[in-house]
């Protein structure tokens, strides 16, 4: 489970849950920690590991796993929240996200595809957001950053298929239930955000899929947004 400060936590209890070894990744030592003792306590067996998507080097100790049945990523670049002109977004701001999730994402993919592909089998589960999918006025930095994702995925999905590897990306299209949203949720209402227990339980749903119908691609909507918007 590499990020597991926010959202990546909850993934990582919920298969801790299901009696999993949970490898829990992210940048700051005392986070990792933390997170692996709290797997331990739901049931599990949590493996701290500290590394930093966007140093390849470190994650060199995932790679050496002897095995890898599941990769989540769910990284986060931090900053800014919010609509901003292009303009007006500083150029720094498009570096890190390219940083933080293509390079980031990149890395990883040379961390464990590997693995994957040799073992022929395994799942690969990229979060992302919606403005992967659709671009909107005001989220240029986030768009184009999240359609180099979704394409980098969709790349993978498509040379490692053949040698048993599933790779999806989840877009998620609303905002997520956290402390850090809960005065945001509070003005735009409750049912516009989604929990991040049922994110959790739809990385599961896709780790047991069949491989005679694998979904590669899962938009997640709160049930108060408009579904029918064209994605």
């Amino acid at each position: 489970m590499v990020g597991v400060r926010h959202l990546g936590r909850t993934i990582a209890l919920h298969f801790a849950r299901l009696g999993w070894e949970v490898v829990c990744v992210a940048r700051t030592a005392a986070d990792v920690e933390e997170v692996a003792r709290a797997v331990d306590q739901a049931g599990g067996h949590g493996v701290a590991l500290a590394a930093d998507l966007t140093d390849a080097r470190s994650l060199a100790a995932l790679a050496a796993r002897p095995r890898i049945d599941l990769c989540i990523a769910a990284q986060t670049g931090g900053g800014r929240f919010g609509a901003k002109p292009l303009l007006e977004i500083d150029d720094d701001e498009l570096a890190h996200g390219l940083a933080v999730y293509v390079q980031g994402t990149w890395n990883l993919f040379k961390a464990v595809g590997p693995k994957l592909v040799a073992q022929r089998g395994g799942t690969f589960l990229q979060i992302g957001t919606s403005s992967g999918v659709r671009t909107r006025e005001g989220f240029s930095v986030l768009g184009a950053v999240q359609h180099a994702l979704r394409a980098l995925v969709q790349a993978a999905a498509r040379e490692w298929r053949p040698h048993g590897v599933h790779v999806a990306f989840l877009p998620i299209d609303g905002g997520i239930e956290s402390d850090k949203t809960r005065e945001w949720i509070a003005r735009i209402g409750a049912d516009r955000a989604l929990p991040p227990e049922e994110i959790a339980r739809s990385c599961e749903y896709l780790y047991r899929q069949d491989p005679r119908a694998w979904t590669h691609e899962l938009l997640l909507r709160p049930h108060g947004s408009d579904w029918t918007t064209p994605t």
